[in-house]
């Protein structure tokens, strides 16, 4: 019995929770095609932007960028003042509702970060999107 056949059922496709995780490097000024998993409606992105402190003056950023539409899929940035003080934290930390088996041309920009995770799964699927990317 062919795998199609096997994840259908009542002529649905059976969602099957996964992830996918790129280190820094990995996840540093590089184009990744990506491919939604069949049946799956939402991605939940989240990358830990690194924090920063005892810098003054210091400001990182990270994101991922759709190629093709130019939407964000997340951003984050950490920022530091004068005396070295964290003003302002955020991680990536986002739900994009995407089309199922569509592969998707991303720019990740995740040097500052540790590493970027994609998750998805029934549950996810279920979330409300923060970012719709269809």
């Amino acid at each position: 019995m062919g795998l199609n056949r096997m994840m259908m059922g009542k002529g649905e496709v059976k969602v099957v929770d996964g992830s996918k995780n790129w280190s820094y490097s990995e996840a540093h000024n590089k184009t990744i095609a990506f491919t939604v998993p069949p049946g799956i409606k939402r991605i939940k992105v989240f990358a830990e932007v690194d924090y920063v402190e005892d810098e003054p003056n210091g400001y990182v950023n990270a994101s991922i960028e759709n190629k093709m539409t130019n939407k964000t899929w997340g951003e984050g940035s950490s920022e530091s003042d004068e005396e070295g003080r964290n003003i302002y934290h955020q991680d990536i930390d986002s739900i994009v509702g995407v089309t199922p088996n569509k592969t998707y041309t991303l720019y990740f920009d995740c040097w500052a970060t540790g590493g970027v995770t994609f998750s998805w799964g029934k549950a996810i699927n279920d979330m409300a999107p923060t970012v719709e990317d269809y």
